[in-house]
């Protein structure tokens, strides 16, 4: 009853979303640069990308072994939404292209978008398996009798060839759907069991000393600043949450669905933080508890109400996946048509969207097979840190510091990220965050040569 729940439920939310792919004429369409979007449309997509599998499965796990301290990688990881709400409108007028490497060619140089092209591959080459790794944790749920590596090898293809054919209008769809449904599921769930143990106090007596610290675990107050900290200079700078607000029919649209994205990603990790503690309360047998979501949707519902959750969720991050391979999609793809067919049509521009998307998310699956499971959530806000950081001084100082020029930007970028792969490498991020020194090093870069060099460059036109 549970794999055939999952799969009748699964197919017809992915379903939606290919169909809803089947209307897409050209690339514009698909990658979002038709400007069409919608305020709702907007901020469920960014919600979706917000929750995906580190705001389920990881927060669940950490509320497993921590305790409510879970709640913050979205109550502080989406803040920054804010930031992208307050920018909109400068980003909307400077910004003529969705796609940020089109944007630093246009506003520096070409060098310049290369090396972000580059950066971003290499970043979402690292950044799937992640997702992955909780995805394949569900799988693994529903379907015991799949391994490890069949589970991700499943949920990859799964988000491929969902996103080669559906899309930016179909990641809009879909993200409606789970949006909705995985707050009324997972709330539902909380609020059932909370009950039976006697409301929250009830559960916390029946956990560790320790579980109701707001404070605790991967959570201190440097790591809860940082991660505010981290996102405005990193995530506001991602293609993959640029893309969706620049999709935007208008700058209210796009201001409207970063707000709307806020109100549906801030929240999530509290009930899901929750989920995990009350995984805690009924066993303590799932080790590291990166199953502990899983096991608890499974052990405590029925397999019919277990393999509606299981799909939603499924979906949800399969959506978060989705969102980062459009955006690969559409950086290779400005490397296909600027570094390799400069003559390329539309038809031929969307083939190569769709098919490239599939197969660079295949090879992502090397990495994946090769990670390890434990600490999915610091290994994820690192990774981000490092590849993204260091690109924020480019877009921002090029909005709104018109002497900013193509050495600052491109030395500012390199600068960031060797800073940021040697502090982690050396194991410093266990003193001091990753983000703080990425940051400080590139934008100390970029102000520097900036100003020793805008003098014998010519200030671009804003």
């Amino acid at each position: 009853m549970l794999i055939a729940t999952w799969l009748i439920v699964f197919a017809i939310i992915i379903g939606l979303g290919i169909y809803t792919g089947t209307k897409i004429k050209d690339a514009d369409q698909w990658s979002g640069a038709d400007r069409s979007s919608t305020a709702w449309s907007i901020g469920c997509m960014l919600a979706a990308w917000q929750i995906g599998g580190i705001s389920i499965v990881g927060a669940a796990q950490n509320g497993y072994v921590f305790g409510i301290s879970a709640l913050w990688y979205s109550v502080a990881g989406s803040v920054y939404f804010l930031a992208v709400a307050i920018m909109a409108r400068v980003m909307r007028e400077k910004m003529p292209s969705i796609s940020i490497s089109s944007y630093l060619e246009n506003r520096y140089s070409t060098r310049n978008a290369r090396l972000y092209s580059y950066i971003w591959v290499l970043f979402g080459f690292f950044y799937i398996p992640i997702q992955l790794k909780t995805i394949a944790s569900l799988i693994q749920i529903v379907v015991p009798a799949f391994d490890a590596k069949l589970a991700m090898v499943v949920g990859l293809l799964i988000a491929a060839i969902y996103t080669g054919f559906a899309g930016m209008k179909g990641s809009e769809m879909i993200g409606k759907i789970v949006c909705i449904a995985t707050y009324v599921l997972l709330v539902g769930f909380v609020a059932v069991h909370l009950s039976k143990m006697g409301g929250y106090s009830g559960l916390l007596q029946q956990l560790p000393a320790g579980y109701d610290r707001i404070i605790a675990g991967d959570y201190s107050v440097q790591s809860i600043i940082a991660m505010v900290f981290g996102d405005m200079f990193s995530c506001s700078a991602m293609q993959s949450v640029l893309q969706p607000v620049m999709g935007a029919k208008d700058v209210k649209a796009a201001r409207g669905g970063c707000i709307i994205g806020f109100l549906f990603a801030a929240p999530i990790c509290v009930v899901t933080g929750l989920i995990g503690m009350i995984g805690r309360a009924t066993t303590d047998t799932l080790g590291d508890g990166a199953t502990a979501f899983a096991w608890t949707i499974r052990e405590l519902n029925s397999p019919l109400v277990a393999g509606i959750i299981f799909a939603v969720v499924t979906m949800i991050i399969a959506a978060t996946m989705s969102t980062m391979m459009l955006a690969s999609g559409t950086v290779l793809s400005g490397i296909y048509k600027s570094q390799i067919n400069k003559e390329a049509t539309s038809g031929q521009m969307l083939t190569f969207s769709r098919v490239g998307t599939v197969v660079f998310s295949i090879c992502t699956l090397l990495p994946a097979f090769l990670m390890p499971s434990a600490s999915l959530t610091s290994m994820f806000l690192t990774l981000i840190y490092i590849a993204t950081g260091p690109v924020s001084f480019s877009v921002f100082a090029g909005l709104l510091w018109k002497r900013a020029n193509a050495r600052s930007s491109f030395w500012s970028m390199l600068v960031g990220v060797v800073v940021g792969v040697a502090w982690f490498s050396l194991g410093y991020n266990n003193t001091l965050e990753t983000i703080y020194p990425v940051i400080f090093f590139s934008y100390l870069v970029g102000v520097v040569i900036t100003l020793l060099t805008t003098r014998k460059e010519a200030v671009p036109a804003q």
